[in-house]
């Protein structure tokens, strides 16, 4: 009996003993994977250390973005120089950085596009600037050599500078700004003014600031060649009276569309000194002296 009981009990005491030790690998293993998890997690870190962009890098690439308007206008060849200016601080500032920051490759792409922009851009700009003028006609500044030249009086008569009474009767090629007119298309006379800012800001110019331009009309089928080359012109067939409002010789009428920027006109400049004579105040100060009779308006090449 005492044989039969106590062997029960060296069998638990063997299979707690069995317990105990197998417990053993099981938290040594507990700690070997507790071990390889902070292993992991400082190898992972390691993989995404954080290099800033240097500022300079997406400075250079907008503005070199930004450039390419210099093969539309002279306000993108400044931005296409002030771009290779900061392309080229920022690619050796980050080249300088051994390692610090980031964005060399954004900076030379910038640099690139504000290099091209600058070269390119200038290139067409100068080659329309050379082409613009059509055959015979003359190339005039007409807020320098027009507007600027004031008029002068003697004995209270209107006199007209005499360097722009050379021009007078003679074909000229030069730019402005038509003054608003509620129509878009068809205009056969608009006003043009020698700047945008009394254009656009309800300024009322003055007699030296402004020419009427009349388009020309023609006999059938003798359409000045000059006015095919510009795609807002077009033609029309004038009834009596719209000839007679005109002045129209013939009947059948140049006409343009009305544009919003800078326009190029080509065409015999006139002026009457004594417009708005034995008038008084405005009437007399802004009469239409200048004139011009005209076969091509179009969209200026080039804004100077």
């Amino acid at each position: 009996m005492t044989e039969q009981t106590l062997e029960p009990a060296t069998k638990i005491e063997q299979s707690s003993t069995a317990g105990l030790s197998g417990s053993e690998p099981a938290s040594a293993t507990q700690d070997s994977g507790s071990e390889q998890r902070v292993g992991w997690s400082s190898d992972e870190g390691n993989d995404f250390d954080y290099v800033p962009i240097s500022p300079w890098a997406p400075l250079a690439l907008c503005l070199g973005l930004l450039s390419l308007t210099g093969f539309i206008g002279l306000f993108g060849l400044y931005v296409a120089a002030f771009g290779i200016f900061i392309g080229l601080a920022a690619f050796f500032r980050v080249r300088g950085a051994a390692g610090a920051v980031k964005g060399g490759g954004m900076s030379l792409i910038g640099l690139v596009l504000s290099v091209a922009s600058l070269i390119l851009g200038s290139a067409k700009m100068a080659h329309a600037y050379s082409t613009e003028v059509p055959d015979g006609y003359m190339r005039i500044n007409f807020q320098k050599e027009i507007a600027e030249k004031q008029f002068y009086y003697v004995a209270g008569k209107r006199k007209l500078d005499p360097e722009v009474s050379k021009l007078v009767g003679k074909k000229l090629y030069l730019k402005g700004f038509m003054w608003a007119t509620q129509a878009t298309d068809g205009l056969p006379r608009f006003i043009l003014l020698k700047d945008n800012g009394e254009c656009c800001f309800g300024g009322k110019p003055k007699s030296h600031d402004f020419i009427t331009v009349t388009l020309s009309s023609f006999p059938d089928g003798q359409r000045p060649q000059l006015s095919y080359r510009s795609s807002g012109m077009s033609e029309v067939v004038l009834t009596d009276e719209q000839k007679e409002q005109l002045g129209a010789e013939f009947s059948n009428q140049l006409t343009t569309k009305s544009y919003i920027g800078m326009v190029a006109v080509a065409g015999v400049l006139k002026a009457d000194v004594k417009a708005g004579e034995g008038k008084s105040g405005e009437d007399y100060e802004f009469a239409p002296v200048y004139s011009m009779d005209a076969e091509l308006v179009e969209d200026a090449w080039t804004r100077f």
